[in-house]
């Protein structure tokens, strides 16, 4: 039996590749995404310790700058959170983009990986045929 050969292999190791690759732009985006998560809970946190400090205060005489300050390190945090409700929008549809190119990649890598195993098949039952003419060509000229 000869040995097989996919004629097209070159072109699945380039899909395989290129499947490879889009998942590990889908576990950066993800990366990216848990620390815009992070950096928003922590100005949050930021943002409820600020108010709590506001809230400390107001049982005690205030002075105006007092309250101006709390007032702008707050709205500062509140800002910072929609910034980063932003960021977190726009990281969150570019991992749509990057999971809907690996969907399809995968898609690609699967139907050159059938092809191979088509032609394998095909490959194999032409040997296997191969091989029984020569048994029976064998088998006629011994008799």
């Amino acid at each position: 039996m000869g040995k097989f050969v996919y004629k097209l292999e070159n072109i699945l190791k380039l899909k395989e590749r290129i499947y490879e690759q889009r998942t590990q732009e889908l576990k950066e985006i993800n990366v990216e995404l848990e620390r815009a998560i992070d950096i928003k809970n922590e100005t949050l946190f930021a943002m409820n310790l600020e108010m709590d400090k506001f809230s400390d205060l107001t049982g005690r005489s205030l002075m105006v700058n007092d309250i101006k300050e709390q007032s702008r390190k707050v709205s500062y945090l509140k800002e910072k959170v929609v910034e980063t409700d932003v960021l977190i929008a726009e990281i969150e549809a570019k991992k749509e983009e990057i999971q809907a190119e690996l969907i399809k990649a995968y898609k690609e890598k699967e139907v050159q990986i059938k092809l191979k195993e088509k032609k394998y098949d095909e490959w194999y039952e032409e040997q296997k045929s191969k091989e029984q003419n020569l048994l029976d060509e064998i088998v006629n000229n011994r008799f």
